[in-house]
């Protein structure tokens, strides 16, 4: 088995029995012991600490993969277990089921959705889908791909750029052989032995290479129009010395539909949490295309999430809920997968939520991470975070230190002021910076 076949497996596996795709620091532990890698070499290539990769994030992991796989995992023995594994023989199903099972718990934003689908109607559009992480920018996404497959009859690629491995950015011309080579695998075409011939025979550098691969095999005019999902863009933000060719590339694509016929049928989702630590005239996608920030889940739509779990939920539940994470898309739909599958009430959940013993004790860590590597490049965050954690109203702060913490998801926008993002976030952030200068 290669790496794609035991993520499928170990990923359909977890969605058997947890109803939910792996974690970004599950992609990375699997990954990186696939890869033979210890946790220290995992950790100088992703955003984690060595430490939490092999403690907490670790446990957690392989101990989730012998209660889905049905015997002891390890970090030494998981690739002969997912070899055996009942599940291999399930893998085509369970992962054609995969989009089934979200989309039954999919919550609508007709609106929203009406504007996104027109836009990718469009020839040459650009449609730039930006969210703090865990609020539905994937999932969004891929509701996308399936209209555009499904409805409209078009090529369709919905490609995760997290499942690129550490090789692959290594230079640009190797990451574009990638990018290539993956989206010709996925539209099932039968060219995978072109691309080297193509890249050996044209002149050029790497991204002319890319252009003339997509004009002489992917956008061809007996074809349906090609619609590029490229989800998680942050990952290529990771290696600066890719990015800012990646992206030009990809803004002068949409650009070229204006002149050019056959970029018309071209078109391009981009899902990010934020374009980068460059200020924003500077990145790739400013002024371009159509942006949508998707929003919270309102109270109805809590109660209509709940129904989709067989819940019976009233107004003082749906209530009680928000007061604590808002309406927060992962949190919410993780307070009630917790109450439909474990049968958990919902006050013992929100009685310890902001502790570590809680259900997202895992998440809020991944928050604290990412200020403190934040605070390298914007030290005065830390106290702009206390402060804001410290009071009941919203606070005025510096615009760049507002949009920073507002890009990371931790805060919201109240007029020119902001507020943490929910009460779970001012909970957790008292406890973990009250001793900190």
């Amino acid at each position: 088995m290669n790496f794609e076949e035991t993520r499928k497996v170990v990923e359909a596996a977890i969605q058997e029995h947890e109803h939910r795709h792996l974690t970004d620091v599950e992609l990375t532990i699997l990954r990186g012991s696939w890869e033979g890698q210890t946790y220290d070499e995992m950790a100088k290539s992703s955003m984690y600490e060595a430490s939490y990769l092999k403690g907490d994030a670790g446990h957690k992991f392989w101990k989730l993969l012998t209660e889905v796989l049905g015997e002891p995992v390890s970090k030494r023995n998981f690739r002969a277990v997912v070899e055996r594994s009942q599940f291999s023989h399930k893998v085509a199903t369970s992962v054609r089921s995969l989009n089934l099972t979200y989309t039954m718990k999919y919550v609508q934003h007709p609106r929203l959705e009406t504007l996104c689908q027109q836009e990718i109607l469009q020839p040459g559009s650009l449609l730039k889908i930006k969210a703090p992480p865990k609020m539905g920018k994937t999932l969004h996404l891929s509701m996308l791909i399936n209209y555009a497959e499904k409805v409209q009859g078009y090529r369709a690629v919905d490609l995760k750029l997290r499942l690129a491995e550490k090789a692959d950015f290594e230079n640009l011309d190797k990451f574009l052989r990638w990018f290539c080579s993956s989206i010709t695998q996925m539209l099932n075409q039968e060219l995978d032995h072109k691309i080297d011939e193509h890249w050996n025979q044209q002149l050029g550098n790497s991204k002319l290479k890319c252009m003339k691969y997509f004009e002489d095999y992917l956008l061809n005019e007996n074809e349906p129009p090609l619609v590029l999902g490229l989800d998680d863009v942050d990952r290529v933000f990771q290696n600066p010395e890719i990015a800012g060719d990646f992206f030009n590339m990809l803004r002068s694509w949409h650009e070229k539909a204006r002149t050019r016929e056959i970029w018309g049928r071209f078109r391009l989702i981009v899902t990010y949490t934020e374009y980068t630590l460059l200020d924003i005239t500077n990145s790739p996608f400013y002024n371009v295309g159509e942006e949508i920030e998707l929003p919270e889940l309102s109270a109805d739509q809590i109660k209509d999430l709940a129904n989709m779990y067989e819940l019976d939920w009233n107004d003082d539940q749906v209530n009680l809920l928000m007061n604590m994470v808002g309406g927060h898309p992962y949190l919410v739909r993780e307070a009630i997968e917790h109450v439909q599958r474990w049968g958990m009430q919902l006050e013992e959940i929100l009685k310890i939520a902001p502790t570590e013993a809680g259900i997202y004790s895992e998440f809020l860590q991944e928050n604290l991470w990412n200020l403190q590597q934040n605070l390298v490049k914007y030290p005065e965050m830390n106290q702009a975070l206390k402060q804001l954690v410290t009071v009941n109203s919203p606070v005025k702060l510096e615009s760049n230190l507002a949009s920073k913490l507002y890009e990371i998801g931790l805060v919201k926008r109240q007029g020119n002021d902001v507020e943490p993002r929910c009460q779970l976030y001012r909970l957790y952030f008292q406890e973990r910076l009250k001793d900190t200068q």
